[in-house]
């Protein structure tokens, strides 16, 4: 092993730290999506990552999921290399909400939110009278249970979204990464789904990554942010050292006006609009 090696692999045993990142690179092909991202995540915390379109948000998620190949030493999960987890072990730490979730064949609501219970059954383990328990409580904390008969695809955008989950909480992990969650949604569902997931937040100390384009719902929910641009992070910390004019307006190529929320002090971006 490797000096280099070793100091990193000691760097990584901090308990302060639940993803540690260090010269993160992806490629599709010859195409260059990540570019040598470093940085530390403290567990507990809400994670908002944000940036234009194509600036490798969904990459960067995937890659801290372990859905995408990750080079060696480069990313760390509570002090692991994210490619020493075997698949059960990884999903009893960890669970991924894609941003769309199409279902192929037809499932109760309840059956999807059982779902959840997969890295904790086996050939000789079937769901029991515990695995249930733990889907009623992921139901009632998504207020799912009203429609847990119901079928998943008849049901709406936001319902589905919450169902989603409701069945990763029922996954008992200690980190969640969402990609856009609130995407499709109207503002009333957007809400619906930031406040469900600031409680589990704040209730369980659940640590929680996710991709949103609404610079002032990340300014609200989150405790710190990841800006990318092209691949690159531009900037790194809370909503307040992170949502900067100068910052914004080279990013994004827009003039922008932020301002303070008077309600709870989040910041409130828009775009300045020419003068026709």
């Amino acid at each position: 092993m490797s000096s280099t090696t070793a100091n990193i692999q000691m760097d990584t045993k901090d308990s302060s730290v639940c993803f540690r990142v260090i010269n993160l690179s992806f490629f599709y092909g010859e195409t260059p999506i990540l570019k040598d991202l470093s940085f530390d995540l403290p567990p507990g915390e809400i994670t908002g990552v944000i940036g234009p379109n194509g600036s490798g948000k969904s990459t960067l998620l995937k890659s801290l999921g372990g859905i995408l190949p990750a080079p060696k030493n480069s990313i760390f999960l509570q002090g692991m290399d994210i490619g020493d987890y075997k698949k059960k072990s990884l999903a009893k730490i960890l669970c991924w909400i894609p941003q769309e979730n199409p279902m192929v064949f037809s499932f109760l609501v309840k059956e999807v939110v059982m779902m959840g219970r997969h890295p904790y059954l086996s050939a000789l383990k079937f769901e029991d009278e515990t695995d249930h328990q733990i889907a009623r409580q992921a139901m009632q904390w998504t207020e799912t249970e009203m429609f847990s008969e119901r079928l998943f695809n008849q049901i709406s955008s936001g319902e589905k979204q919450r169902v989603m989950v409701a069945s990763a909480i029922a996954q008992e992990p200690e980190v969640m990464l969402l990609d856009e969650p609130t995407s499709a949604l109207d503002i009333k569902f957007q809400l619906e789904i930031l406040n469900i997931l600031k409680r589990l937040n704040k209730e369980t100390g659940l640590s929680l990554v996710l991709a949103i384009h609404d610079l002032h719902l990340a300014s609200k929910y989150c405790d710190q942010l990841l800006l990318l641009k092209g691949g690159k992070l531009v900037a790194n910390g809370t909503p307040e050292e992170v949502l900067k004019k100068e910052i914004l307006e080279e990013v994004y190529e827009v003039e922008v006006k932020i301002i303070p929320n008077p309600d709870d002090g989040s910041l409130l971006v828009s775009p300045v609009f020419p003068n026709s």
